[in-house]
């Protein structure tokens, strides 16, 4: 009888990763400096700084269409040129110059209609165009490590992201004394480095145009990748302001951007080692742990005293949590083939993005909502994504 030994491919190019996570980490500083500026800047040129939600709203929206179509686009571009770069090259290059006008507008205009339309038509603009590069720059993580380490290699761009989004709590007088023009220049300049050593360490790759564009996809499959980036957008719009209530509740207001700040540092951090679990256990295995531990942890926040088992709670659910977000993309990456990474990551964040967009609309309905009903809202939030990602795994076709 013969026996057949299968081997995994647990190879990484760590170099591209990298080149990945530079990328990613550009992308959420420049939203971290526009969504910290936003608010001032309308109301330098007139306007409400309330106005700043609504656009943030209209901006998540275009990007539940904009990201599948030109994560769409990219797959195509790889299989005739070999390569996703130009298209991110572009998206980044309009969308560094369109970063750096935005203050230069704010400066040279006056409290006048044209000026404020022109400034509104130019932010969303940005906003569009950075939706275009995201994803086809994301879904070269799929040509960086095979399915099953894939999970390991996402964790250096959670990590990134984690680490740098985390600025938005603790540094917000730091940024807005550099100034607009500094701290849009710094974005800017961030976009096109990053970009630079993506183009770098992604050279063409002539062999992979003759991929076949014929290759099934399977639309239910596409589907419950967008309801679940849907759903975890919904479950993290629900558990960041419950676990900010309860560290205010717990350390006081005076301590609380310090500790979010920390609560995301080391959520980044935590996807190290969430990265080894996920490859070890499977990525789908991985993230339902992670899921059905964050809506367990988050429960039981309900239910302990205050103290220092609740900040140990919250401890263990940055460990849980880490699961999930550091997952996504993999996830969406294992439900498509190879040659269509980027509209599956597409649909990934135009889920993400729509969810979001959704959400921050009844919100500015229902306003300010209890730590029970953003526990209790967030659990089932989650549920609903594992539930997604349990149908779409077990879909063959």
């Amino acid at each position: 009888m013969e026996t057949r030994i299968i081997t995994v491919n647990r190879n990484i190019l760590w170099a591209k990763v990298w080149g990945i996570a530079a990328m990613q980490g550009a992308i959420t500083l420049t939203w971290v400096i526009y969504q910290l500026y936003l608010p001032l800047l309308l109301v330098e040129l007139g306007l409400a700084k309330e106005l700043a939600v609504t656009l943030l709203i209209i901006e998540n929206a275009l990007e539940t269409f904009i990201e599948p179509i030109f994560g769409a686009l990219s797959d195509r571009q790889q299989q005739i040129f070999g390569s996703k770069v130009p298209i991110i090259s572009i998206g980044v290059i309009l969308s560094s110059a369109l970063f750096i006008a935005i203050p230069v507008v704010t400066i040279f205009s006056n409290e006048n209609d044209f000026s404020q339309w022109f400034f509104i038509v130019l932010v969303i603009s940005w906003a569009s165009v950075m939706a275009i590069f995201r994803s086809p720059a994301m879904s070269l993580l799929g040509r960086c490590a095979s399915t099953e380490v894939l999970p390991q290699a996402a964790s250096i761009l959670t990590l990134v992201g984690g680490v740098i989004g985390a600025f938005r709590f603790d540094v917000y007088g730091l940024i807005v004394k550099t100034g607009a023009g500094f701290a849009f220049t710094i974005g800017s300049l961030a976009l096109l480095g990053a970009a630079a050593l993506l183009r770098l360490l992604n050279p063409p790759e002539p062999g992979i145009a003759s991929e076949s564009q014929s290759t099934k996809i399977s639309l239910p499959k596409l589907g419950l990748i967008f309801l679940t980036g849907m759903s975890i957008s919904w479950g993290l719009r629900f558990l960041i302001p419950t676990i900010s209530k309860v560290l205010t509740m717990e350390l006081g207001e005076a301590n609380t951007k310090l500790a979010m700040t920390l609560f995301f540092v080391v959520l980044g951090l935590a996807a190290l080692p969430a990265g080894k679990i996920a490859s070890r256990l499977g990525n789908s295995m991985g993230m339902t742990i992670g899921g059905l531990g964050t809506v367990i942890v988050l429960l039981t926040l309900l239910l302990i005293p205050d103290g220092l088992i609740k900040l140990i709670a919250i401890a263990v659910l940055l460990l849980f949590f880490s699961l999930i977000l550091n997952g996504a993309v993999p996830f969406a990456l294992s439900l498509v083939p190879e040659s269509r990474g980027g509209l599956g990551v597409g649909m990934y964040f135009g889920g993400f993005g729509g969810g979001i967009s959704l959400f921050d609309f009844l919100a500015t309905k229902l306003g300010n909502f209890a730590i029970e009903t953003g526990a209790i809202s967030s659990s089932i939030a989650f549920l609903l994504a594992l539930l997604y990602i349990a149908i779409a795994t077990q879909i063959n076709n």
